[in-house]
């Protein structure tokens, strides 16, 4: 956030020399108010831009086969342009590359849940799927497994087949499929 408002500060100084560049060339034609106008102008610009490029830029850094599960979009009446276009002010996304079976056939996938927020660091959160009954459960250190593969013990989370995330590892996109 710190660099945010350094880039913004800059862009205000950038488009105040901006203004005061448009007064000397028009010989002093233009109001003075054009300088601070021009200023405030650059910096709405500077926020507007980074709003809408962290996702893209954030998302460059992770894994190239990431799939993105949902995203949170900001809409707000201080921000008026939200309301053309709203920005993805958070995702959740996993990298099927990155998902373990349990045991071979059981249909139950360790997925890592990547959870990116604005201006937060990126949170995993370790989840089972179990594609066959569409279910999901997040994992914990004192988990254990029956030889089939099923976790003992869990509080399965029965959101159907209809859930972002059953849907998104369940859909022939899990490793191992």
């Amino acid at each position: 956030m710190f660099w945010s408002l350094v880039t913004v500060f800059i862009a205000g100084f950038a488009g105040a020399g901006i203004g005061y560049l448009l007064r000397t060339i028009t010989r002093q034609r233009l109001p003075k108010g054009i300088v601070p106008i021009c200023a405030g102008l650059t910096m709405i610009i500077a926020t507007i831009g980074q709003e809408y490029g962290w996702e893209g830029g954030v998302r460059s850094t992770m894994a190239e086969d990431l799939v993105i599960v949902s995203t949170r979009e900001q809409q707000a009446w201080y921000q008026p342009w939200t309301y053309i276009k709203p920005w993805v002010r958070g995702f959740i996304a996993y990298s099927p590359s990155e998902n373990v079976e349990t045991t071979a056939g059981s249909g139950i996938y360790a997925v890592q849940l990547r959870i990116q927020e604005r201006w937060q660091p990126q949170t995993v959160m370790p989840v089972l799927v179990d594609c066959g009954a569409s279910r999901w459960t997040d994992v914990t250190p004192d988990m254990t497994f029956t030889d089939t593969g099923e976790p003992e013990g869990v509080p399965w989370r029965e959101t159907g087949a209809e859930d972002p995330v059953v849907s998104a590892v369940c859909s022939g996109e899990a490793a191992g499929s």
